[in-house]
């Protein structure tokens, strides 16, 4: 049992096959614990895909309501994890990983995160869009900020999709080349943008939190929110 409310945050869309496998196994895994809520946090429209700008709304749905929070891919599913609280952010999986990433530096897919520093890095970046490198940005902020991380190693099963990162060859896709063009474009300069982008500017506008569903009944403090964060400026 979480003995501190901790609010899971999904960012989601156009994965009907993962969703149907992620939300009754969290479920179970969890039992319905009472100090959990579960947020599937969906982007509106057909504009290019933002994890790290929907991560933040997720934040800022479920942070009056939770002590901390984990932001959590939704094409991995817990099989041994400790999500419990954690003074200062932690990565929860390692076992289960597909792509070789660098066990010394690997801060994503399935991230815990306290409050206040969270906050004191001023969230993810919004301006991120297309796939990847807001988690490679995440760990500089990290640094940048001087907080330490802890790796809790946890075992997870991968569900298959396509790669949006690289394509069948191994090759980074267009779309993974941009962002990490991006990524090393602001790095020189980050640490006077970190406070200009991330939670301090962010806006969206959200539809009211619809409960999901198993077998046609709510799961208690499990919530769908459909939210509509822009396109790039």
């Amino acid at each position: 049992m979480l003995d501190r409310k901790l609010a899971i945050i999904v960012p989601y869309r156009g994965r009907p096959e993962h969703l149907a496998r992620f939300v009754p196994h969290m479920a179970e895994y969890f039992q319905r614990d009472p100090n959990l809520s579960l947020h599937i946090v969906e982007q509106a429209g057909t504009g290019i895909f933002n994890r790290g700008k929907l991560k933040n709304v997720g934040y800022a749905l479920a942070r009056n309501a939770s002590d901390y929070v984990c932001f959590h891919d939704i094409d991995y599913l817990p099989l041994a994890a400790d999500y419990s609280w954690s003074p200062r952010p932690a990565r929860l999986i390692w076992h289960g990983l597909t792509h070789g990433e660098d066990w010394h530096t690997f801060l994503a897919a399935v991230v815990l995160f306290d409050k206040p520093s969270f906050e004191r890095i001023n969230g993810f970046p919004n301006g991120y869009w297309g796939w990847g490198f807001e988690d490679a940005e995440l760990g500089v902020r990290c640094d940048m900020a001087g907080i330490a991380w802890d790796k809790r190693d946890g075992t997870f099963e991968s569900l298959p999709h396509a790669h949006q990162g690289i394509d069948p060859n191994g090759v980074p896709t267009k779309e993974a080349l941009a962002t990490q063009a991006l990524f090393w474009q602001r790095r020189p300069g980050l640490k006077a943008l970190m406070p200009q982008d991330g939670l301090s500017d962010l806006e969206f506008t959200s539809l009211p939190a619809a409960p999901l569903l198993l077998a046609g009944q709510p799961v208690p403090n499990f919530w769908h929110h459909i939210v509509d964060i822009g396109g790039p400026g």
